[in-house]
C-alpha cells in the first residue's frame, strides 16, 4: 500500500498544464570577438541545454513559470562561465545575454547543488570538491570510494576489492552520509566491512562536502556528505548514451556498462547497465590475495517530465553484488590440503562472501514557482545484507552456511521551498526517514536486531549578498529521533532492548571575504550531530569474528567544526589552503576490556564514547605555466586524539596517513589523428603513522607510483575515448593502514594496468 501511494504521489505532480515558453538567446565570443562553435549551454533548473552555433549564437527556452535561472557556459580549453539571472515577470521579449568566454587552461568555476543553494562552489563557505565522470573512468579504479580517494582529505578502508568505505577528514561510517541524487542512502554502514551500494557510472558528478553538514542532512553528516549526482535527462528530442569498458591486468577484471538516454518533446526515458567481474587480486610478491573477489551487477532506469510548472523525474536503481571476506576462518579454510579440490572456481564467489542486493525508487520533484522553486525528493530503499560462510564438515565436504541475513527498507523524504529575495536567498526544508531492520532470528550472527527508527528534521538557511565582497550563510535546524529494538535472546546473549529519543539543534555560520576578483577567504562554524547506531546501543555477541558488546545509555555524539580556507588563482595557478578543527563531545568507538567473551575466545570490546579532536587539513597547488603542461600538488593531514583518555586510549583508530601526491600532465587540443591527447605521472607518498588506537599496529611509509595515457579518435561523427591507467607501476609490497584486513597480514593489490574505452554515441540530436 505504502508503494503504490508513494509512486501514486509521484505522478501526480506531474499531471500539470503547460504555458508558453520565454526564450533567452545570445552570442558567445573569445576575448577578441570571435565567435565560438560548441559551446555547451545548460539550464540548470530545467535540465535542459544546448550548443552555440558557427557564429557563436545560442537560443534556449526557458520555462514560462521559472522566473530567476542559473546558466553554465563551458567549453574546453576556456573558464566555465556561470551566470545567474531574474527574467522579468512580465516580459514577452526574447531576453538576451551575451557572453565573452576566457582561455584558461584551469577549471575554476563549478556548479555545486550539496550546499542547498544552486551555486558556484567558491560561493559556499565550506570546502567542497567536484570529481567529474571523465575522471573517476579515466582513474581505472574498481570501486566508487576508490575513485574518490585522490581527492584532497578523502580515504577508503579497503576491505578486498568490493568492501570499505570512504572516510573524510579521518571519520566514516555513520559519521557520513551518502547521497544518491539528493536521496540519503541507508545500507548498514555502522561498519567498514559494509560498502555503500550504487553504480557510479550513472553519475554525472561527485560532490563531496568536507566537514559538518547536518544543518540539511540531519543526523550522521559529522564528518561530511558524499553526493553522486545523476547525469542529466537526454535533451528533448534527442537519443544519446555510450559505453564503457574497461580490463584490469591484476584481476583479470572485467567492467562494461551501457547507457541510453532518450528525450521527447516533455518527456524523457534512461537506462544504464553495468557489470562488475574480478578474481582475487595479487600482492606486489606476486601473491594472490585469496577470496579478493568481486562480482557485481547494477541496473538503473529513470523517467521524467519536464513542463512549464517544473521538472519531475522518477529512478530505479537494483545492485546485486558479492563481494569476497579475509578472515582468519576464510585464511584456514584456503590453507586446507582439500581447498584445492573444493574450490575450484577462480572468479565466482564460492565461500566467505557478503552477498547484498538492494533495490531503490526515488523521485526528484522541482516546481516552478515564479522566483521560488519547491523541492520534493522521495525514496524507498531496500537493501539485504547476508553473510556466506564455509567449511569443511568430519566427511570432506565444502559447508557454505549463510550465517547473517538482514534486510533494512528505508521511506525517505526531503522537501524545501527555496525563495531568493533580492541577493540574498533562502531554504526552508523538512526531511526525515522512516527505517526498518528486519534480521533472520534463526541465523547465527545477528549484528543488528529487528529495530525501528524514525527522523525528523526542520531547517532554514539564509545565503546574504552583505556587499560586493561580502557573502554571509547561517541556518538553524531542530531534529528528532526514536530508536526502537526488539531482540530476541540467543541460546548465550541477551540482546539489548531501546527506546531511545534524540533531539538536537545545530547550526552553521559562513562567511566568504573577496579581497580581490582571483583571492578570497572563507570561514566556517558548523555544529554537527548523530545519535548512537542500533548495535552500538543493543550488539551483544559476534560480529566480524569478534565478541562486541553495545551500550544502551550512550548519548548522542555532536561535534563543533571551525573551517578556513584561503584562495588565490591566476591565469596560470591556483592556490588552496583549507585547515580545520573539529571537537567532539561524546565520540562514539569501541575499545577491547579485559574480560572474556561469552562466547568465540578472545575478550569483549566494549561500545564507549569520550571526547575527541581532529584537526587538519589540505593545502593544494596547480600550476599550467604554459597551456599543454599542468602540474599539480596537494597535502593531506589529520591529527585525532581522544581527550580525556578514559579507556586508556590515545587516539582512534583508522586515523588516516598524511598523504603527498604529485603530478604532471601534458595535454594537447590535438596532435595528428589524437583530439586531446594527455599523459600524466603520479606518485603518491604516505607517511609513516605511529598515532594508533588501542591493539593497533603503526604502518611504515610507502610510495606508489600511476601514470595514465589517453586520447580521443574521431569516429565517424562520434568521438571514441580510449585510455591505458596504470597503478603502483613500482609494485609495491604494503599494507595500508586503513586496511581491515591489516591485522591479519594481508598486503594490498600490486601493479594493475587497465585498458579502458568510452564510445558516446548520439542516434537523434537536437537541432
Amino acid at each position: 500500500m505504502i508503494k503504490r501511494a508513494f509512486i501514486f504521489g509521484i505522478f501526480l505532480v506531474a499531471a500539470m498544464h503547460s504555458q508558453a515558453q520565454n526564450l533567452i538567446k545570445g552570442k558567445i565570443s573569445d576575448p577578441s570577438g570571435i565567435p565560438v562553435k560548441g559551446v555547451n549551454v545548460l539550464l540548470y533548473q530545467s535540465k535542459t541545454g544546448t550548443v552555440s552555433r558557427e557564429d557563436g549564437s545560442y537560443r534556449l527556452a526557458v520555462p514560462a513559470n521559472l522566473k530567476v535561472i542559473t546558466l553554465e557556459f563551458s567549453y574546453i580549453g576556456y573558464r566555465t562561465q556561470i551566470k545567474t539571472i531574474e527574467l522579468k515577470i512580465d516580459a514577452e521579449a526574447d531576453f538576451i545575454l551575451d557572453t565573452q568566454m576566457e582561455e584558461s587552461p584551469l577549471e575554476l568555476q563549478e556548479i555545486t547543488v550539496t550546499a542547498g543553494f544552486v551555486k558556484e562552489k567558491d560561493e559556499v563557505p565550506y570546502p567542497i570538491e567536484v570529481v567529474k565522470k571523465e575522471e573517476m573512468v579515466s582513474f581505472g579504479e574498481p570501486t566508487l570510494p576508490r575513485a574518490i580517494s585522490r581527492t584532497p582529505g578523502v580515504y577508503f578502508s579497503s576491505f578486498g576489492l568490493g568492501g570499505g568505505q570512504p572516510i573524510i577528514r579521518g571519520l566514516s561510517n555513520t559519521n557520513l552520509v551518502l547521497l544518491n541524487n539528493g536521496i540519503k542512502q541507508e545500507a548498514f554502514q555502522f561498519s567498514s566491512n559494509h560498502p555503500f551500494l550504487i553504480d557510479e557510472y550513472t553519475a554525472s558528478h561527485i560532490e563531496i562536502l568536507k566537514g559538518p553538514a547536518s544543518l540539511q542532512y540531519g543526523s550522521d553528516a559529522v564528518a561530511g556528505v558524499i553526493n553522486v549526482i545523476r547525469e542529466r535527462p537526454a535533451k528533448p528530442n534527442s537519443i544519446d548514451g555510450d559505453i564503457i569498458s574497461q580490463y584490469h591486468s591484476n584481476t583479470d577484471g572485467l567492467l562494461n556498462s551501457l547507457g541510453l538516454r532518450i528525450g521527447l518533446d516533455k518527456f524523457f526515458f534512461g537506462f544504464r547497465g553495468s557489470v562488475k567481474s574480478h578474481k582475487d587480486f595479487t600482492d606486489g610478491d606476486k601473491n594472490i590475495i585469496d577470496n579478493t573477489r568481486l562480482n557485481e551487477g547494477n541496473l538503473s532506469f529513470n523517467s521524467g517530465f519536464r513542463s512549464d510548472r517544473g521538472l519531475f523525474t522518477l529512478n530505479y536503481n537494483f545492485t546485486d553484488a558479492k563481494y569476497g571476506i579475509q578472515n582468519q576462518p576464510q585464511i584456514n579454510l584456503f590453507s586446507s590440503p582439500l581447498a584445492s579440490s573444493l574450490l575450484i572456481e577462480d572468479r565466482k564467489n564460492e565461500v566467505w562472501y557478503q552477498d547484498l542486493k538492494n533495490q531503490s525508487i526515488n523521485s526528484n520533484n522541482t516546481v516552478f514557482l515564479g522566483k521560488n522553486t519547491l523541492s520534493v525528493d522521495l525514496g524507498y530503499q531496500s537493501n539485504i545484507r547476508e553473510l556466506v560462510a564455509g567449511g569443511i564438515n568430519p566427511q570432506g565436504d565444502l559447508l557454505t552456511p549463510t550465517v547473517t541475513s538482514m534486510q533494512l527498507n528505508t521511506l525517505t523524504y526531503n522537501t524545501k521551498f527555496i525563495m531568493p529575495s533580492g541577493d540574498n536567498n533562502f531554504i526552508f526544508g523538512i526531511n526525515g526517514a522512516i527505517i526498518n531492520n528486519e534480521a533472520d532470528e534463526e541465523k547465527a550472527n545477528i549484528p543488528m536486531p529487528d529495530a525501528k527508527i524514525n527522523d525528523l528534521g526542520f531547517y532554514a538557511i539564509g545565503d546574504f549578498q552583505l556587499s560586493e565582497n561580502i557573502i554571509l550563510t547561517s541556518g538553524l535546524r531542530y531534529d528528532y529521533r526514536n530508536m526502537k529494538s526488539f531482540p530476541i535472546a540467543t541460546e548465550n546473549t541477551d540482546r539489548y532492548e531501546v527506546d531511545n529519543s534524540y533531539n538536537n539543534i545545530n547550526g552553521s555560520v559562513g562567511l566568504i571575504y573577496n579581497f580581490t576578483e582571483n583571492q578570497f577567504f572563507k570561514a566556517n562554524i558548523a555544529r554537527g550531530f548523530r545519535s548512537p547506531n542500533i548495535p552500538e546501543l543493543t550488539q551483544n555477541g559476534i560480529h566480524g569474528g569478534r565478541f562486541e558488546r553495545g551500550d544502551p545509555d550512550l548519548d548522542a555524539q555532536s561535534n563543533y567544526q571551525v573551517d578556513f580556507t584561503y584562495h588565490l588563482h591566476t591565469q596560470w595557478a591556483t592556490l588552496n589552503i583549507a585547515p580545520f578543527f573539529n571537537s567532539i563531545d561524546n565520540y562514539i568507538y569501541l575499545v577491547m576490556t579485559d574480560a572474556d567473551a561469552p562466547i568465540g575466545g578472545g575478550k569483549i570490546f566494549q561500545h564507549v564514547q569520550d571526547d575527541a579532536n581532529l584537526h587538519g587539513g589540505e593545502i593544494a597547488l596547480d600550476i599550467h605555466p604554459i597551456t599543454w603542461l599542468g602540474v599539480h600538488g596537494s597535502y593531506s593531514m589529520i591529527r585525532a586524539d581522544i581527550k580525556n583518555n578514559a579507556e586508556g586510549v590515545e587516539h582512534p583508530t583508522f586515523t588516516p596517513q598524511d598523504r603527498l601526491t604529485g603530478e604532471v600532465k601534458f595535454q594537447k587540443n590535438q596532435v595528428g589523428p589524437f583530439i586531446r591527447p594527455f599523459f600524466s605521472l603520479e606518485v603518491l607518498n604516505f607517511f609513516k603513522q605511529s598515532r594508533t588506537g588501542q591493539n593497533e599496529a603503526s604502518s611504515p611509509a610507502y610510495t606508489l607510483l600511476n601514470a595514465r595515457l589517453g586520447a580521443s579518435l574521431g569516429v565517424g561523427k562520434q568521438e571514441l575515448d580510449l585510455f591505458i591507467a596504470g597503478s603502483n607501476l613500482g609494485n609495491e609490497t604494503y599494507i595500508d593502514h586503513l586496511s581491515v584486513t591489516k591485522p591479519l597480514g594481508l598486503n594490498m593489490i600490486g601493479r594493475n594496468i587497465t585498458f579502458g574505452l568510452r564510445l558516446p554515441f548520439n542516434l537523434k540530436s537536437t537541432q
